[in-house]
């Protein structure tokens, strides 16, 4: 298959997924004209480009079904809650948004529009960054034959800064709508989901690279700079 062929297929399923997550919502609750709503439709289409880029300039990613959550019980269980908690968080932060437009006070609005977009745009940094120094080994939860352990740049602050720039993108989100409950949901969801998939990663990674990897745990935080 084509470099051309993949990025189109990517970024047909990257037009679905804005649709169902910010688009069909934002319409249904008459809040699609919002500058908050449109800001963050342009800004998770700029986060995940990411993986486009990476599928174009690498090759396609590992098949789901070769991903070791997916083959996991416990995994399997944790990607729904995934999808149906990121889903449920992306509809609640909109439906309390196009609630409170008209009653919450233009400097709250404007202040957690701030918020949201700083952790947004560091999202997208850390991401944008995060991928540039995996390069060809940003993939799914699978050990490749020529695969070597990252520890430089970026890694050497903390393990999986990728799953740090998911929870700014989220928490960017929900902030910027200000939906208190999407947010508390959010950290319930990403506990589940990430703390699932980092435990997984993490024994793999142990598994292959041994002492090296057991002192590079040592030495750097696992998702938070200097706190976790």
């Amino acid at each position: 298959m084509s470099s051309f062929v993949r990025a189109i297929q990517l970024s047909v399923v990257l037009v679905g997924m804005l649709a169902i997550l910010i688009v069909l919502p934002a319409v249904l609750f008459g809040a699609m004209q919002q500058w908050q709503v449109i800001f963050l439709l342009h800004a998770y289409a700029i986060f995940f480009m990411a993986t486009i880029w990476r599928a174009v300039r690498y090759g396609k990613l590992t098949k789901t079904t070769e991903d070791e959550q997916y083959k996991r019980t416990s995994g399997r269980w944790a990607l729904v809650v995934q999808f149906i908690g990121l889903l449920v968080v992306h509809w609640l932060a909109l439906f309390e948004f196009s609630l409170s437009v008209a009653v919450t006070n233009p400097a709250d609005r404007t202040l957690s529009g701030i918020v949201g977009i700083m952790a947004i745009a560091v999202a997208i940094i850390i991401n944008q960054v995060a991928i540039r120094t995996l390069k060809g080994f940003f993939d799914r939860i699978a050990i490749k034959p020529d695969h070597r352990l990252v520890t430089t740049g970026i890694y050497s602050i903390v393990r999986h800064p990728i799953y740090l720039s998911y929870v700014l993108l989220f928490a960017g989100y929900c902030t910027m709508l200000q939906s208190f409950a999407s947010f508390m949901l959010l950290g319930l969801v990403c506990a589940v989901w990430l703390g699932n998939r980092i435990a997984i990663e993490e024994e793999m990674l142990a598994a292959r690279f041994g002492e090296d990897y057991k002192a590079y745990q040592q030495n750097t935080k696992r998702l938070f700079p200097f706190i976790y």
